[in-house]
């Protein structure tokens, strides 16, 4: 049976949505986020989903895989991005 884990990351003020992916994916895998194997870019459009969550908007929620990862981002009370990412290694 995998060794299942999960990671919560909430994106700085300003910080590009796609970054913020790529940066709690590469946690999951405790990769260096430039250095990992995973390529957002091969899986996701990244100028999409940083629109998908900029007007702040209630009650939205994003799942994808992402290599060895589900990522789930989910816009919390106040419409604020919140991501999850649950690794299956």
């Amino acid at each position: 049976m995998g060794n299942e884990q999960s990671f919560h990351y909430e994106p700085a003020e300003g910080e590009e949505l796609s970054t913020a992916v790529v940066t709690a994916v590469a946690e999951a895998h405790e990769e260096d986020a430039i250095e990992q194997k995973w390529l957002i870019s091969e899986d996701i459009d990244t100028d999409a989903l940083d629109r998908l969550f900029q007007n702040h908007q209630l009650k939205m929620t994003l799942q994808f895989e992402a290599d060895t990862t589900t990522v789930t981002i989910i816009a919390d009370e106040m419409g604020y991005p919140v991501i999850t990412v649950e690794s299956h290694r």
